[in-house]
């Protein structure tokens, strides 16, 4: 885990406060001032989504995957669904850490308590996808 924040180890300039900040340009600011080890879910999937310090965030979003596969930010396996949608450029360097938790995540999905059926049928469908995504990159 580095000890620096974002911003020293990309050497990011925050973005001036104007006093008319979206809240886009407010929560980049504030992940610049973070360190690896403090991003929450929230800011590892915006970071996915968004496809900024994608090395960072799909490092990050693996060890969260470790401790806990069903993590997300609004539904549980968001970050799942994130990693898999990252920038594949930087993911396939990763598909060996990867692979074990997608073996995990099918087995303790069937046995884990879903908030709804939806959210287990997407689970399951993005592992499944996931699966064949690497399968097909060898």
């Amino acid at each position: 885990m580095h000890n620096k924040t974002l911003r020293e180890l990309y050497e990011y300039d925050l973005i001036p406060d104007d006093g008319l900040n979206f809240p886009i340009e407010e929560w980049f600011n504030a992940v610049m001032e973070k360190t690896e080890d403090k991003l929450t879910v929230s800011d590892v999937s915006r970071m996915l989504r968004q496809k900024i310090f994608s090395v960072v965030a799909i490092n990050r979003a693996i060890e969260m995957l470790k401790e806990d596969l069903f993590t997300g930010e609004m539904f549980e396996g968001q970050l799942m669904e994130n990693l898999y949608n990252a920038k594949e450029k930087y993911l396939c360097k990763r598909y060996d850490d990867i692979r074990p938790i997608l073996k995990d995540a099918e087995l303790k999905a069937l046995a884990h308590q879903w908030s709804c059926d939806e959210d287990k049928t997407e689970f399951l469908r993005t592992v499944e996808d996931f699966i064949k995504k690497i399968e097909n990159k060898e």
